[in-house]
């Protein structure tokens, strides 16, 4: 006859351990979870909404100099001025055409110049060709757009800001 098996001492430990330490984790992964929330809550405005508690206070009124509002444009320009395209036509083996390139300046002061970099990129994800098209003189709280010259190779097509200049901001 067999004897019984009686679990040692060593694997009764071993149970107890294991859950205790997930009665510990949990917990634990939750209030860093929270803490986590607390903190992105009161994290800064973006610039924009800086911007616009600055200019305007009660009635309209400005709150803050007109060189401090500067400062925080020139200081956060590329978060003001955008470039955006339209829905241009792609040809089905490569080639675009009827595209257009728009720069929005919702700022009070006049941009020199803006330097558009459009990037023309093939099917396979590699940059065929690159192309810069200045903006100038964007007025203020505007939007200016240019027709880009069509090309016969590309599927699509990436731009970004390149750089802005403006006298009255104080970017050359």
């Amino acid at each position: 006859m067999k004897k019984p098996v009686i679990p040692s001492a060593r694997e009764q430990d071993v149970e107890p351990k294991r859950s205790i330490r997930w009665i510990i984790l949990i917990p634990f992964v939750i209030v860093l979870g929270v803490l986590a929330a607390v903190v992105r809550q009161g994290e800064a405005a973006p610039a924009t909404d800086k911007l616009e508690a600055i200019k305007h206070g009660p009635h309209g009124a400005i709150t803050a100099g007109d060189a401090s509002i500067k400062k925080m444009i020139r200081n956060n320009i590329r978060l003001y001025v955008k470039a955006e395209s339209n829905d241009y036509d792609k040809k089905g083996l490569g080639g675009i055409s009827n595209l257009e390139i728009s720069v929005t300046n919702p700022t009070d002061y006049t941009l020199d110049k803006v330097r558009v970099k459009i990037m023309y990129v093939k099917a396979n994800g590699s940059v065929y060709e690159t192309k810069y098209e200045d903006f100038l003189s964007v007025k203020p709280n505007s939007k200016a757009t240019h027709k880009i010259p069509d090309t016969k190779r590309g599927t699509s097509v990436k731009y970004e800001i390149s750089s802005v200049r403006s006298k009255a901001l104080g970017l050359s």
